[in-house]
């Protein structure tokens, strides 16, 4: 690698935090210039110092609140990892399997989630447990159809290749179409991730709590009930927060597993 472009993409990781720092402060700005133009009620659009103040009024409740949501979200996410690629794995092994399953595979990703809420507490009652089956319902199915489908992208001259050297088809699995599909899987577990947490939430808005206290969808549903505006807005920017965390983690394990070889990490390094 020549010194330019070692410079060069020096600069880049230097804007790629500079930038998003700056349009921070832009999107704040935004958020007091249309409060103060058009004059809008706390009640509608609190002033970000007032969200900040919230968040120090109601941190030990949003505290307890975050860890709950947290525990549901990962534990449905984890599921949905687990499972999602066993069933990928499965369903390329078996075509039988694949013809069966896959249409309803796509059908269950169309299915609304404030509808499979309300069906998952139907059958599994208010709790922890519901909010963890939302959230791996969710994000299970993109992982099947992500992984499926980078598991049957290997180019036909590859198979080929491994068909000329006798490989068993266990080989040909785990040493062909695995790392192929590694990409397609970290796409699918991306989406998870960014859904686990909206899984989470909603779960806990429509599986309540049983003790009075639940995450961040119970206490929103709360704090619109006491009118507490500037604690929905903190409860709802510790939610994007969570999602950022999990995308964070699915894309620094995606670094790790394929910096080595893949492409899209090698060029951006």
């Amino acid at each position: 690698m020549n010194p330019e472009t070692r410079r060069n993409r020096r600069n880049d990781r230097g804007l790629r935090f500079l930038l998003p720092f700056l349009t921070g402060l832009l999107l704040i700005a935004l958020w007091y210039g249309i409060k103060a133009l058009f004059n809008l009620h706390d009640y509608i659009l609190p002033a970000p110092h007032q969200v900040l103040q919230a968040f120090a009024a109601e941190s030990d409740t949003l505290l307890r609140a975050t860890l709950m949501t947290f525990s549901g979200a990962f534990l449905g996410f984890l599921a949905a990892v687990i499972l999602g690629a066993a069933m990928a794995l499965l369903m390329v092994s078996f075509r039988y399997l694949r013809y069966s399953l896959y249409p309803f595979v796509i059908f269950m990703q169309m299915s609304p989630i404030i509808a499979t809420a309300a069906i998952v507490v139907i059958i599994f009652d208010v709790g922890l447990q519901s909010v963890v089956m939302i959230a791996f319902l969710i994000g299970f199915f993109p992982i099947v159809a992500s992984a499926l489908q980078g598991l049957r992208s290997v180019p036909e001259r590859h198979l080929e290749l491994f068909k000329l050297y006798r490989s068993k088809p266990w080989q040909e699995l785990f040493w062909l179409r695995v790392p192929y599909a590694l990409p397609y899987f970290f796409t699918g577990a991306k989406i998870a991730a960014t859904l686990a947490v909206i899984g989470s939430v909603t779960g806990e808005i429509f599986a309540g709590s049983t003790d009075g206290s639940g995450g961040l969808g119970f206490m929103i549903i709360v704090y619109k009930s006491e009118l507490k505006i500037s604690a929905i807005y903190a409860a709802t920017l510790i939610c994007c927060v969570l999602g950022f965390l999990f995308v964070s983690l699915v894309l620094y394990l995606r670094w790790i597993c394929l910096r080595h070889w893949h492409d899209s990490l090698i060029t951006a390094e």
